[in-house]
């Protein structure tokens, strides 16, 4: 199972663009702050996450203000055919923590 869930900081976006097949395709950071157990210890985590948005949500995360917080949903993939960098492609976001 390939599934992502993070809540972060809208900390930055790249401009809207679109596919030769007219899809609409957004990439974003957002910034990520938790405490979480490993070992029996907290364990702070604070990190950017670049994520790629396409089509109808993409065009909905484009209208949101920087410095909102939403909580996603979505998978990791490989930047490009190419890349063996991960990204996480959202198919999910919503307001608040």
């Amino acid at each position: 199972m390939n599934t992502v869930a993070l809540t972060g900081e809208f900390t930055q976006k790249y401009e809207l663009r679109y596919t030769p097949a007219g899809l609409a395709v957004l990439e974003v950071v957002f910034h990520h702050m938790s405490v979480v157990k490993e070992a029996g210890s907290d364990r702070k985590l604070q990190y950017d996450v670049t994520c790629k948005a396409c089509g109808d949500i993409a065009l909905a995360l484009n209208q949101e203000p920087l410095g909102s917080v939403f909580k996603l949903t979505g998978f990791l993939a490989p930047r490009s055919q190419r890349s063996r960098q991960l990204i996480v492609h959202i198919t999910q976001y919503s307001q608040g923590v």
